[in-house]
């Protein structure tokens, strides 16, 4: 794995909540490092009580970082319990525009704490198939998605393509293509920083769906137009939805990441960025 260290200024900037997560995902970030984060939870630590949380806010000023995202490193955004009053601190008190990234298991019952985002709302939709779906998140019950994103205001949806879903994807990207509110799908190759070798099958597939289905139109998924450039990676036009593939470290898009335990990491790289900054919060 080559990372590009050839970085744009940052953009944007992630509050990475640490806590117990609601799904269990094989390939999440988390695991990468469980020995240093899964010593905190702090889904119910409100956030007045973080470590260096004004010192970020202010380094994301003074860089005229606009657009903040709520995220989860080993948890999940709306598992936070004061997550609608961090969106208004945020928005209002700071004027942030605040967006957040879930897997949308509590989205129906937050959805008015969602929709007070003015950025998107980022939806990890994986799987449609509850078999799937548990070979991945360890859950069967899948949320109520035709809901879900019907009712949400300003949405994307991030896919991780891997061994269990790579045959669904056409069907999953034709499903999402239906609702107009999805701004755009984002197909992610998973990375990693520890588990390069456990986890290669899975980048490996996703190189090869890429250039298949794709470069090659081995199997085409219908007549797919490459509409821009986005930071590194093309967007194309699939089923006439923009669909972005992603690699992640092979971008050139940077941010700035929080950590709930006080970490602060001027790098997109969120694991490496941890491990070096871990020691000095």
């Amino acid at each position: 794995m080559i990372k590009n260290r050839e970085r744009e200024a940052p953009v944007f900037a992630n509050i990475n909540l640490l806590g117990k997560c609601n799904v269990d995902c094989y390939f999440c970030l988390g695991k990468d490092i469980p020995e240093l984060l899964n010593i905190h939870n702090h889904n119910n630590v409100h956030f007045s009580e973080w470590k260096n949380f004004e010192q970020f806010l202010q380094q994301c000023k003074d860089a005229n970082i606009k657009n903040l995202y709520i995220t989860g490193q080993n948890t999940d955004a709306l598992v936070y319990k004061y997550v609608g009053e961090l969106i208004d601190y945020l928005q209002d008190e700071h004027g942030f525009d605040v967006g957040i990234r879930t897997n949308g298991y509590l989205a129906e019952k937050k959805i008015d704490i969602a929709n007070k985002c003015k950025r998107s709302v980022g939806y990890s939709i994986h799987s449609l198939s509850s078999d799937t779906n548990y070979s991945i998140m360890k859950r069967e019950d899948i949320p109520d998605w035709d809901n879900i994103l019907k009712n949400t205001n300003n949405c994307r949806v991030s896919i991780v393509l891997n061994r269990y879903n790579v045959k669904e994807m056409p069907a999953l990207l034709w499903y999402l293509a239906k609702f107009d509110n999805i701004k755009y799908i984002q197909v992610r190759k998973i990375s990693t920083d520890t588990r390069l070798e456990e986890l290669q099958i899975d980048r490996d597939i996703y190189e090869k769906f890429y250039k298949e289905e794709i470069l090659d139109h081995v199997y085409p998924l219908g007549r797919i137009y490459a509409m821009y450039d986005f930071y590194g990676a093309t967007a194309y036009d699939i089923f006439g939805k923009e669909v972005i593939f992603w690699s992640t470290v092979e971008t050139c898009i940077d941010s700035f990441n929080y950590f709930t335990d006080g970490t602060i990491s001027n790098k997109y790289f969120v694991v490496e960025g941890y491990q070096n900054n871990y020691e000095n919060n």
